[in-house]
């Protein structure tokens, strides 16, 4: 199970944080209101623990966005297969073949680069869009 938390500013002004938990890996779309206006927006996750307004000096707020969600839930993906792919590697070095045991530390590499892909991504993005 993973907690988030979200922020972001609704079209009333209001500053809002969202908590919220994904206990899969492809969460849902669950929909918040704004607690003042009751604007919706959608937001990547199983269950919404709460949605408060955000007291906190709103400079120091992150806003968030879709494609930063997105990004997260692949980057975790990436990740989770990696280490499955690690874990099986691990067991398999001295019970299989020299040639399978390439085959499977070449799909590992390939996850691992995948994994790399997607945290890029998710820094380039981060950084230029400054969610």
């Amino acid at each position: 199970m993973d907690r988030m938390v979200a922020y972001w500013r609704c079209n009333c002004g209001t500053h809002l944080k969202v908590v919220a938990e994904s206990v899969s890996s492809q969460p849902a779309k669950q929909i918040v209101s704004c607690p003042k206006c009751r604007n919706t927006r959608a937001i990547n996750a199983d269950k919404i623990i709460s949605v408060t307004e955000n007291t906190s000096d709103a400079s120091h707020v992150a806003i968030s966005c879709e494609e930063k969600e997105r990004l997260l839930v692949s980057q975790k993906q990436a990740f989770d297969i990696y280490m499955r792919g690690v874990s099986e590697l691990v067991e398999a070095v001295g019970t299989i073949a020299h040639a399978e045991f390439e085959f499977l530390a070449n799909q590992v590499e390939a996850a691992r680069q995948f994994f790399l892909k997607t945290r890029r991504q998710l820094n380039e993005h981060a950084a230029k869009h400054g969610c």
